[in-house]
């Protein structure tokens, strides 16, 4: 019994510690593999995992690499391209870390 108590505490305190960044997607784009459609997102970053959710808190699976870079940033910034018509998210720089999510 004292197991399960010290292996769900650890659990929630990894749950804790996870940072969740919003963006906007102002116009359908591709993330990886993954179609959004515009509107408010969150990526959960908790150490090498991510999770993007919908505004509904929709669950998507998209490939995400996180990736960390030299110095902070200050902001959450997504960075996108167009290319043969079709508007992809490259990466998002997590505003207060220096990590960036880069989709594959």
């Amino acid at each position: 019994m004292l197991q399960r108590i010290a292996i769900l505490a650890l659990l929630g305190v990894s749950l804790a510690s996870a940072k969740t960044y919003t963006f906007v997607v102002t116009e359908a784009s591709h993330a990886g593999q993954v179609q959004l459609k515009p509107g408010d997102y969150s990526l959960k970053v908790d150490g090498s995992q991510a999770v993007l959710m919908d505004q509904a808190g929709h669950r998507i699976d998209a490939t995400v690499k996180i990736e960390t870079a030299d110095h902070k940033f200050d902001a959450t910034t997504v960075y996108r391209s167009k290319a043969d018509g079709t508007e992809r998210i490259r990466y998002i720089e997590l505003g207060g870390s220096k990590n960036k999510a880069v989709f594959e």
